[in-house]
């Protein structure tokens, strides 16, 4: 997001932003700033409403409301800066659903110029701990989703195509075997998208341990 916001500000391009969470209505908890000030609301809502909640329900109602929030904060200030956002709530592995919105986005904004894929999930465990679902989630949100991305756009005048990879890619990283696959791939991938496009600018970035939410201080 805070990518997203600075181009927007250097470029004052229009974005469509991709996610799974799908937009709720604005819920007044969004007001809260705090994680624990959201539970309690959330435990007092179901109270007055005579319903049990479990710690991880509480969780999920908690997340879906800060996401909403992250959402809506993030597209107010892509416009605060002279950009334009619309939010769409689609899974990135699904090229059907893909091209469906993109077809409505070129509808009314023209065809699509840059791409920037961002997506990713992780499922850390060591690797004999590991389950198939758990490593299928992470490689394809990184990988297929790309594929996926490429292959929604294959007609669209890209000029611009950017993925966030990770320095894990080449380095590796203890419980990370199927994320550390995914970006080396991803990083490959690209690669090869590069040839296709040739007149597309292709740039695959390496992030490491940065200041904006991917690591703790203590790591």
């Amino acid at each position: 997001a805070a990518c997203i916001i600075e181009l927007a500000r250097r470029t004052k391009c229009r974005f469509g932003l991709l996610g799974r969470s799908p937009l709720p209505e604005l819920d007044p908890l969004e007001a809260e700033t705090d994680d624990a000030a959201i539970k309690r609301a959330l435990l007092a809502r179901a109270k007055a409403a005579g319903e049990t909640i479990t710690p991880k329900d509480l969780g999920w109602r908690s997340a879906r409301i800060k996401a909403a929030k992250e959402i809506r904060t993030t597209l107010a200030a892509v416009k605060a800066v002279g950009g334009d956002a619309r939010y769409i709530s689609v899974d990135v592995r699904d090229v059907n659903a893909l091209c469906d919105e993109f077809e409505a986005l070129r509808s009314l904004w023209g065809p699509i110029r840059g791409l920037v894929h961002g997506a990713g999930v992780i499922q850390d465990r060591r690797i004999e701990d590991k389950t198939d679902e758990q490593f299928d989630m992470v490689f394809n949100t990184k990988v297929g989703g790309f594929w996926a991305l490429c292959a929604a756009t294959a007609q669209d005048p890209l000029k611009a195509l950017c993925v966030f990879s990770s320095v894990a890619g080449r380095a590796g990283n203890v419980g990370q075997s199927d994320y550390s696959m995914a970006n080396e791939v991803l990083n490959k991938s690209a690669q090869i998208e590069s040839r296709r496009r040739s007149d597309c600018i292709v740039k695959s970035i390496a992030w490491g341990p940065w200041d904006g939410g991917m690591v703790g201080p203590d790591l």
